[in-house]
């Protein structure tokens, strides 16, 4: 393997540490401010805790360690790391909430892991991608922006349960595409310099990304991490594969025989997921 890929496998992991250690300080935060975040004084204060900005840091930190390993390694590099967001995130939230975790929620964390790792492999593309247009780069992101929107609306009318997998969904939605938009953000700025910045996808990569940090904080209010935070970890690589296959020029390894063991890999992954737990958790 190319020792650049190397740097960015590297640089990959670096990213789902720092997104790991920001998950666990949302969660943390929902802990405190258990109510939905749909109401201006609930986002008041949520701006007013030192946890919020200690997230949107390490948030930012993964964001600078994506690019860099984008910059590096392909997407279907890159992307199936994120199963590692799980491995550390799961156990350091069960310790600073100061419980052990479950049988339940060991076989639950197993078969997410599993799955996810499947569901990655199969997920991959051969790579071979060209950037956005500057159409398709404002397709993709007002389209993104218009899905979110749309699903967050609904998840405010659901239960909980439902609220925060709908909206751990559209985090990840948010995170994959603004890993495809930032992979032609880097593509672009390279061969145009810095005038690619008026790039629609260099503009939507910022508020595709901000919008999935407050979509993930309010996945993680009144749960516990591992069931939103599984569901973001699935929906992110697909979001970027689906991105990279219908505008970037990517193909499917795994071809249409390949739909069958994904299918079966993500219902796995949704039992696994729901073993997680989605009980309250009290403030220490």
């Amino acid at each position: 393997m190319d020792p650049f890929v190397w740097l960015g496998a590297f640089l990959g992991t670096l990213s789902c540490v720092a997104y790991a250690a920001a998950a666990v300080a949302q969660w943390r935060l929902a802990v405190l401010l258990p109510g939905p975040l749909t109401e201006r004084r609930p986002l008041a204060a949520l701006l007013t805790r030192p946890l919020w900005w200690s997230s949107v840091l390490l948030n930012g930190a993964r964001a600078v360690f994506q690019v860099g390993a984008l910059a590096f390694a392909p997407l279907t590099v890159v992307q199936p790391l994120g199963v590692l967001t799980l491995v550390v995130a799961i156990p350091w939230a069960a310790r600073l909430g100061g419980h052990r975790l479950t049988r339940r929620e060991f076989r639950g964390a197993f078969l997410a892991l599993f799955s996810v790792t499947a569901l990655l492999a199969l997920a991959m593309t051969d790579g071979r991608s060209e950037p956005l247009t500057a159409t398709d780069g404002l397709i993709v992101t007002t389209g993104t922006l218009a899905l979110l929107i749309s699903g967050a609306w609904v998840a405010g009318r659901c239960p909980p349960l439902w609220r925060s997998h709908l909206l751990a969904a559209a985090a990840g939605i948010a995170f994959g595409v603004s890993s495809a938009l930032a992979k032609t953000t880097i593509t672009v700025v390279g061969t145009d310099g810095t005038g690619a910045l008026l790039h629609p996808a260099a503009i939507g990569t910022a508020v595709v990304a901000v919008l999935g940090l407050f979509l993930a904080q309010a996945a993680y209010q009144g749960m516990e991490l591992g069931s939103p935070l599984g569901v973001t970890t699935v929906v992110n690589p697909i979001a970027a594969s689906v991105v990279g296959i219908a505008f970037m020029g990517e193909s499917f390894l795994g071809g249409p025989i390949g739909l069958v063991p994904a299918v079966l890999a993500a219902c796995l992954c949704a039992y696994g997921i729901s073993l997680l737990g989605a009980r309250l958790p009290t403030p220490r």
